[in-house]
């Protein structure tokens, strides 16, 4: 494999590591992992082979609702190209249409009947309202929320709608604002200011509260429904986004993104009681990314979309206080939403980068003129996989599935597998080293194989070098002389996620979902 060309990853790129040792040493021999029959291996070094049946969406899904009578998925695509409603014909299994839109970023919700959708207008800083008629979406209404500010780029995160189906409630991300719109008079009657960027939000069954996630601020906030007046504050993990309510309304599950847990907040003391760890280890640092909720209809089941494990945790919430998780579900690539049908039958997967990376040989290049080559963001396709609720005998088997595709355990975690003998490089943490300075040389948006594919001493593709040695003699130099990266894998598409990745070896989801918008010119600050 060529690991940087197939990958087709045009981002920041580590191409010398220059490290002063006692010496001059061959690079040691690495063994390199196999793809495991029937997995896709991801250029990140990590594999995935979800479960179900599976189909493309669209770029970058965020969200999904299930029609009234269980016949349609309406998927909000949120990515790099123009954002769409997918409208998936579940008997069928087919995409039966798809309903172009300016701007959209996650908001999703019905109206109780089922007869109206409400859609993030994300940098419009709208809420837009949309007909539904067995599978058909007509526009039907646009609330502003407030100005559209280019400057500040700020959008409108997630939606709720009351029960009664008179308000809808609308977050503004960068904003930092949650607006109650009065669908009757069209109005924004209520706009409140909040302390941190917000994510979504929720309206009680009773209809008395709204409930908002702080992506910013490591809380839940909880406003009175009618007046929007702050009522409390519920201190959970860090990176709160995705939430989901009990059948009853008591408890708020809460997934938190830069930590491997998912929080379950008592509503009536307002505080969190529990923590649901979701890692595939007990002591795997954080990075497993929680960062979708579903709950099955009589609440006993939760599942955990963790986007940086390709997994689905699914966990047994029956029990208030002894929450565990029972497995996991095998996903595809960055899942982003999960959930479960209207009858608790089948489980819907949203994955936000599909199925497979997607080479571009075609990328931005001196041939190539401006507009015709091939972009990283626009190649990735989300994707949709559908499977029946799996019981124990099946989601055991899933689960030795995704051990068998994740390369961390905990038994490697201070010294890592497949580490070379006789390198400079410490075999464990903390090991004593002849290292005594790193100089850490990136070179942005290009990939290994353009520069230094024409190194015979590498894993590369010469086919694919655009600035070989005759270009880039002090590259090529620096790379003999000390250090080749040849399988360095990147978990980044551009630079937005590629210098978050390269300098912090951690991309959050608040990069991995702003980036595309932005990139797009449709709001959302580079960060």
């Amino acid at each position: 494999m060529k690991p940087f060309s197939r990958a087709g990853v045009s981002c920041v790129c580590l191409l010398v590591g220059i490290a002063a040792v006692a010496g001059a040493q061959k690079r040691p021999e690495i063994e390199r992992p196999g793809v495991e029959r029937g997995a896709t291996l991801l250029p990140n070094g990590w594999k995935i082979k979800p479960a179900g049946r599976h189909m493309n969406v669209g770029d970058l899904p965020l969200a999904m609702v299930e029609s009234a009578d269980g016949r349609y998925l309406i998927v909000t695509d949120n990515g790099y190209v123009q954002p769409a409603l997918t409208v998936v014909d579940l008997k069928n299994f087919t995409v039966a249409r798809k309903v172009p839109l300016e701007n959209a970023w996650l908001g999703l919700a019905w109206s109780p009947d089922g007869t109206k959708l409400y859609s993030s207008g994300a940098a419009a800083n709208t809420v837009e309202e949309f007909r539904y008629d067995h599978g058909k979406l007509m526009p039907a209404a646009t609330f502003p929320v407030e100005d559209r500010d280019k400057e500040s780029e700020t959008f409108v995160g997630g939606v709720a709608v009351s029960p009664d189906g008179l308000r809808v409630y609308a977050v503004n991300v960068l904003g930092q604002t949650l607006a109650a719109i009065d669908l009757p008079t069209c109005a924004v009657v209520r706009k409140v200011p909040l302390p941190a960027e917000p994510y979504t939000c929720l309206a009680s069954p009773d209809g008395r509260t709204v409930l908002v996630s702080l992506w910013g601020g490591a809380k839940v906030l909880v406003f009175d429904a009618e007046t929007l007046e702050q009522t409390a504050e519920i201190a959970v993990g860090e990176h709160p986004n995705a939430m989901a309510l009990s059948p009853d309304g008591a408890r708020l599950f809460v997934a938190c993104a830069n930590t491997n847990a998912v929080w379950v907040v008592d509503l009536p003391s307002r505080s969190a009681k529990e923590q649901i760890l979701i890692a595939l280890y007990p002591d795997a640092p954080p990075g497993s990314t929680p960062n979708g909720l579903g709950l099955s209809p009589d609440g006993a089941t939760l599942l955990v979309a963790n986007a940086d494990n390709n997994t689905v945790a699914v966990a047994d919430v029956s029990r208030p206080g002894e929450s565990r998780v029972a497995g996991f579900i095998p996903a595809g690539w960055y899942p982003t939403a999960a959930a479960f049908s209207r009858d608790g039958s089948r489980a819907f997967v949203l994955s936000g980068k599909g199925l497979a990376s997607s080479a571009n040989p075609r990328g931005r290049q001196p041939a190539i003129p401006e507009g015709e080559g091939q972009y990283i963001g626009a190649l990735l396709q989300g994707s949709l996989s559908v499977l029946p609720v799996p019981g124990p005998a099946a989601l055991a088997a899933y689960t030795k599935t995704v051990y068998s595709l994740t390369p961390y355990s905990d038994a490697t975690r201070l010294s890592p597998a497949r580490a070379p003998r006789q390198s400079p490089v410490p075999r464990r943490v903390g090991g004593a080293s002849p290292i005594k300075h790193v100089f850490y040389v990136i070179r942005e948006n290009r990939t290994y194989d353009q520069v230094l594919g024409d190194m015979p001493e590498g894993n590369g593709d010469p086919t694919l070098c655009l600035f070989g040695e005759d270009v880039t003699p002090n590259a090529h130099a620096l790379a003999r002389a000390f250090v080749l990266f040849d399988n360095f894998y990147v978990n980044a598409e551009v630079s937005y996620d590629g210098h978050a990745y390269s300098t912090g070896a951690y991309a959050t989801d608040v990069v991995e979902k702003i980036w595309p918008m932005n990139y797009g010119g449709r709001g959302g600050r580079y960060l």
